[in-house]
């Protein structure tokens, strides 16, 4: 296919050279050979492609929804923001601060990430109420103080907030397994807010917001698990494919403890929910079947060399290979918490089916933060004064700079 952008704008020399390509040409656009071309149709149109969303884009919107109809913590917010400004523009107030707690500042927040707001309020309430107080006092910004209701609605909207951040940053990772953390993060905070309703004074408006957006965004996640039910010509719902329940299971740091302690449902509905999960893998670990009887046919042949040394160390190697249940009911019984990529790296030949279906449905990512940082790398080496960085230059610099540990 015609490539569409370069990085850098051509020379005089390459203009001349492309005045004789003829772009309306339809075959220019159609130089595949026709296998390939059935082979790409092929791949486009398959139903294993979908589109998942992003789960911290999403999570974000839920968290918008929530503060978008609670104005009660907004004079709070205003006076956070207002304190931070005063570090970066007034000397006398940091320094007078600086003095009382150390080299420690308040970030800015920014409109668009609800989470630099939570790390600003968080690190206010890192501060002595008083002495705070006191220095808003001396240096002349006493309508900045806070009043003891702002104060304790501060730290309800930090605690409320804390385990959405610590979900968005879980599943924005580049080098770990994200994809497993969904449905633990959202039934999870499903069963915070639930159970922040009980001893929140000020912000019970916010919890019930935040609560109705999680369940509206990731309806999905909800009806796989039998906590809500579908609507008629409801179409696809977000967050309903099945490779986030596979791979909540098939990651050891889960495995089925989030059924038992986040889906709030009846204990008969949960073993259903169990079996319905176990039979999702079983079908999808049938087709791996092959692979396995491969590996028994080469040690059928160790068995039937009947000659040599040490003859009982080649009987020892025969076929280990559980079924697929059993290979299932083994990683049950020994999945305890485990590092997701060490655990399958040394059980992939115990259990070389369950192994395939990890290794295909963990390597999708949770959301589309590490690709963003993909261009951000690009947008940093691709400085004005590297602009005749070459195509073939400028990515594989990307690559390295990508897959450095």
């Amino acid at each position: 296919m015609k490539k569409a952008f370069t990085t850098c704008f051509p020379s005089s020399a390459e203009a001349d050279e492309d005045d004789d390509d003829c772009l309306d040409d339809a075959e220019l656009w159609n130089a595949l050979p026709v296998d390939e071309e059935e082979r790409l149709n092929e791949t486009l149109t398959s139903k294993s492609q979908h589109r998942l969303q992003c789960f911290a884009h999403t999570l974000q919107l839920v968290v918008g929804d929530g503060l978008k109809e609670t104005r009660a913590v907004s004079s709070a917010l205003a006076k956070a923001s207002r304190i931070s400004s005063l570090l970066h523009t007034s000397t006398s107030f940091k320094e007078e601060f600086e003095k009382e707690f150390g080299q420690r500042g308040v970030p800015a927040s920014v409109v668009t990430r609800w989470n630099s707001t939570f790390r600003q309020l968080k690190s206010l309430l890192s501060c002595d109420y008083q002495t705070l107080s006191k220095v808003l006092d001396v240096r002349g910004h006493r309508e900045t103080i806070f009043t003891l209701r702002e104060w304790a609605q501060i730290k309800e909207l930090v605690s409320i907030l804390k385990p959405f951040a610590d979900a968005t940053d879980l599943t924005q990772g580049e080098k770990v397994v994200t994809i497993s953390a969904v449905i633990p993060c959202v039934l999870s905070l499903n069963h915070h807010l639930e159970n922040q309703k009980e001893g929140t004074q000020y912000l019970v408006n916010l919890i019930h917001s935040l609560q109705r957006s999680l369940q509206r965004r990731f309806k999905g996640i909800f009806v796989n698990v039998k906590m809500s039910q579908p609507e008629t010509n409801e179409g696809i719902l977000p967050f309903s494919d099945p490779v986030y329940v596979k791979a909540a299971v098939l990651d050891p740091a889960f495995g089925f403890i989030w059924i038992e302690h986040d889906v709030l449902v009846d204990d008969k509905l949960k073993e259903q929910l169990t079996m319905e999960v176990k039979n999702l893998i079983l079908q999808e670990a049938e087709h791996t079947n092959m692979e396995q009887t491969g590996h028994g046919d080469e040690e059928e042949q160790i068995k039937g060399d009947e000659t040599g040394l040490f003859l009982y160390h080649k009987k020892q190697k025969k076929s280990t290979h559980f079924s697929p249940a059993a290979q299932l009911n083994h990683y049950l019984d020994n999945c305890d918490g485990q590092n997701c990529l060490l655990f399958w790296g040394m059980n992939k030949e115990k259990m070389p089916s369950l192994f395939q279906i990890a290794m295909r449905v963990l390597a999708v990512p949770a959301s589309s933060a590490p690709v963003e940082r993909v261009f951000s790398h690009g947008g940093i080496i691709m400085r004005p004064h590297r602009s005749q960085l070459s195509a073939i230059v400028l990515a594989n610099l990307i690559f390295c700079k990508c897959n450095t540990f």
